[in-house]
């Protein structure tokens, strides 16, 4: 009925502009001018054909890109945490929602008042967009993984995602650049440039994609590579007066190179062993395990004598315990729920000088006692499993890790100059020991490691990792430099329960033998 009624409009409207044009003209009072009026009916009918054919082609198109969209995420109800984790669906999601709906939801203005976003449609932003994309280029990085691959859905040789087209491959390719990952960059346009040549159908211009591919080759230093995409530039294009400039300077460069040698490129940052741990790669030898043993801890409190943990050693010196069946599955649930609407960007730092840092993406939210009676169990568990006292313990902090998200080896404790207090607005001295409870699985990747001691620990829902920071006479222990590898597929959760110094005297006596091993007692 809607559609009749628009119909029946646009005719009306059309009937109004031919009698218009006539100006003052009779027609009923002579049949040679009801004859021209056939004429206009005729118009009217040919352009009410175009406009029909038109809108038929429309829809056609809208129904295509529909099913097209839905065969993409038809197996995203049945596991959407892994569907989104995945870094190729997630690429794809951002794109849909920031670039797609957007043409599609302009196409459908044209004509009709329906509009695909209102203020009840989560939108994400270009910042979220370029995020996953740098998460992609992180992962790529660590573990290894080439651009051909991930375009062909792959993920470590399995098949997690559609293929990608050449203009898809462009934009990552053209972002990674952006952010200077001109190493992954260049792959990604390379790629975009192969499957732009085997493509029936261009999404994307090819002088598009060689003008990206010669910029990034040019940042990365790689002049000579750079001027032969910059002379397939010109033979497409040989009036471009960008890219004549942009000969030249490449040109100037390798005319420097010749007569001065070849430019330092800087080295990336050497983190030990944390890639290799990350991935799996490194063992220790059988005479660092030889002694480490599993347990069930039941002397230091009188509850654990009814309910032991079951304790795992992962290192002596310094010494980290895992505790197996920590936190039930009812209650990561609890902690999940209440904490989720808190959730912000992560921060690093003290307190009065906290900033957002590339070093750590996820987010986080604080959960105090008495925000819920789970909270306050989990602290007297803490104890429990510790032994240290509980008034010394920060609220619970709960982190979940977004696409390629990671914190890069860093330490718990501060380093302080001697005379300065550690986390001086708590006033409860540095922080002593690490508990963290690990709230989920994660299907690939998420390790905590430790690159100093050759120790990885990948999480395990319901477990917990214990550690102390600080050396027996409280100087910090650089052998506890740790980092949370980048989360290749799942979705990681974990809560952190940090300890301070005071109230610990008699916890954890101080010791004036620095290298004194402690165990937990």
């Amino acid at each position: 009925m809607a559609v009749k009624c628009f119909s029946l409009l646009l005719l009306g409207s059309l009937l109004l502009i031919s009698v218009q044009s006539h100006g003052t003209s009779e027609f009923y009072t002579s049949v040679a001018n009801l004859v021209d009026l056939l004429d206009s009916e005729q118009n009217i009918l040919s352009r009410l054909d175009k406009y029909i054919r038109l809108s038929e082609e429309k829809v056609k198109f809208l129904k295509k890109q529909k099913e097209q969209i839905k065969n993409e995420i038809k197996d995203a109800s049945k596991d959407p945490i892994s569907f989104v984790s995945n870094p190729i669906n997630a690429f794809l999601l951002m794109k849909r929602l920031v670039d797609d709906y957007k043409k599609i939801d302009d196409l459908m203005q044209m004509g009709l008042d329906v509009h695909l976003f209102d203020d009840s449609i989560k939108q994400p932003s270009q910042n979220d967009y370029k995020g996953v994309v740098e998460g992609l280029g992180h992962l790529q990085d660590l573990y290894k993984m080439k651009a051909e691959d991930l375009a062909q859905g792959e993920i470590l040789g399995q098949v997690k995602a559609r293929e990608l087209a050449s203009n898809e491959c462009y934009t990552i390719g053209a972002i990674l650049s952006q952010t200077k990952q001109y190493d992954h960059s260049i792959a990604w346009l390379k790629e975009a440039l192969r499957r732009w040549s085997l493509e029936s159908s261009k999404s994307i211009s090819k002088l598009e994609i060689l003008d990206f591919l010669s910029y990034s080759l040019a940042e990365d230093g790689q002049y000579e590579e750079a001027l032969k995409y910059t002379n397939q530039l010109l033979k497409l294009d040989p009036k471009n007066e960008s890219t004549l400039k942009k000969k030249e300077v490449v040109e100037q460069w390798l005319k420097h190179i010749e007569e001065n040698g070849p430019n330092h490129r800087p080295s990336k940052p050497y983190r030990g062993l944390y890639e290799p741990l990350c991935r799996g790669e490194y063992q220790r030898s059988p005479a660092d395990v030889a002694n480490l043993r599993c347990r069930y801890e039941s002397k230091r409190s009188p509850f654990l004598r009814i309910a032991p943990f079951r304790m795992e050693e992962a290192s002596l010196d310094p010494y980290i315990v895992i505790y197996h069946n920590a936190i039930s599955d009812k209650e990561i649930s609890t902690i999940l729920q209440i904490s989720k609407p808190l959730l912000s960007r992560s921060m690093v730092g003290e307190s009065f000088s906290k900033e957002v840092s590339k070093e750590r993406t996820s987010q986080n939210g604080w959960l105090a006692d008495h925000d819920h009676e789970v909270v306050k169990v989990l602290s007297l568990r803490t104890e429990d499993m510790t032994g240290l006292d509980r008034r010394s313990y920060e609220s619970l902090q709960v982190n979940n890790y977004g696409i390629g998200g990671f914190y890069l080896p860093h330490f718990d404790w501060v380093r302080t100059n001697g005379t300065e207090e550690p986390y001086k607005d708590m006033g409860l001295g540095n922080r002593i020991a690490t508990l963290m409870y690990y709230l989920s699985d994660v299907e690939q990747g998420g390790a905590t490691v430790f690159p100093q001691i050759g120790v990885g620990v990948f999480p395990k829902k319901g477990s917990a990792i214990f550690w102390y920071n600080l050396l027996p006479d409280g100087r910090g222990d650089e052998r506890t430099l740790h980092g949370a590898c980048p989360v290749l597929l799942g979705s990681k959760w974990v809560a952190n329960k940090w300890i301070h110094q005071y109230h610990q005297e008699f916890r954890r006596p101080c010791d004036l033998q620095p290298n004194k091993a402690y165990k937990l007692t």
